[in-house]
């Protein structure tokens, strides 16, 4: 059991009218007002302050820089029915916060796993206007939750609650919550609408960015449209991922496609790393000491 962890509670508007909090965590070289700001956002079914390596993250980041966790509406159970736009919005929303009640210079998103098409989703969106505009994104442990569905669920499961899901789609019925039996085993536990299980489950969906059988005009209007440094960090042993998948090549893949300069030479696989690379000793320093690299460079 680790010790108790001190945070400083923000809390932030939406857009919406709703009051979201965000944590900011303690750093041992930064100080309570810091310049710049790497904001953490977690994968689906996570919340705020529940990926291990973020406490090491935090004590050893560049003086001046902080960790912020922001937690999103769709954090923990609330994924199944929220959206990438909605989590984007409420990004928006820390950001312009960050910016105007803390004076916060550079701002870096880092993303684990649904959280990075959290990053992506938020820069393609609103990474023209300058007031929304952030210096980096940091993805790791970005995957293909179409592709992890089929691997972990039952094939015919999965085919028939996607047929469920677009007959109430045809039927005006997007935002319903699905019922529990039409969706595959392991995922009756949520709520999940329709869009939300089409999003995640079916090709195409709005959360389908790192699937490996992805178009190159997919991937052109992903990688392609980045104007920000992207720092691409996927687990060397992610349980998440396709045994059939070579992590290490489309990785190389998603990098072609990245305008000059924007993919991060500091990229790479993480050594010996789970998903949320946890008991990975090595793995968690690696991924460390890329991201504070990748911060001095920015």
């Amino acid at each position: 059991m680790p010790p108790p962890y001190p945070l400083l509670l923000h809390t932030f508007p939406s857009s919406e009218g709703k009051t979201l909090q965000a944590f900011q965590h303690p750093s041992s070289n930064s100080s309570q007002s810091p310049s710049n700001a790497l904001v953490f956002v977690p994968g689906l079914g996570d919340r705020a302050v529940s990926i291990p390596y973020t406490r090491r993250l935090s004590a050893s980041l560049p003086p001046s820089y902080t960790l912020f966790e922001p937690s999103l509406s769709s954090a923990s159970s609330a994924f199944g029915y929220s959206s990438l736009s909605q989590d984007a919005a409420e990004l928006q929303s820390f950001v312009t916060y960050l910016r105007t009640h803390l004076s916060i210079s550079k701002i870096i998103l880092m993303g684990h796993s649904t959280g990075c098409q959290d990053c992506l989703e938020y820069v393609l969106t609103y990474g023209e206007e300058p007031k929304d505009r952030v210096d980096g994104i940091v993805l790791q442990g970005p995957v293909s939750d179409r592709e992890a569905i089929n691997m972990t669920c039952d094939r015919i499961q999965v085919e028939e609650s996607i047929k469920a899901a677009e007959d109430m789609m045809q039927t005006g019925r997007m935002n319903e919550v699905m019922q529990s039996a039409s969706l595959p085993e392991g995922w009756r536990g949520s709520p999940v609408t329709a869009y939300r299980w089409l999003s995640l489950a079916a090709k195409g969906g709005h959360d389908d960015y790192f699937s490996s059988d992805l178009s190159d005009d997919k991937l052109e209007n992903i990688w392609g449209r980045l104007r920000q440094p992207v720092l691409i960090l996927p687990s060397g042993k992610d349980e998440w991922v396709p045994e059939l998948i070579d992590v290490e090549v489309m990785v190389e893949r998603w990098k072609r496609f990245c305008p000059e300069g924007i993919a991060s030479e500091l990229s790479g696989l993480i050594p010996g790393a789970n998903h949320r690379v946890e008991g990975a000793e090595e793995g968690e320093r690696w991924l460390v000491d890329r991201v504070v690299k990748f911060l001095e460079g920015i």
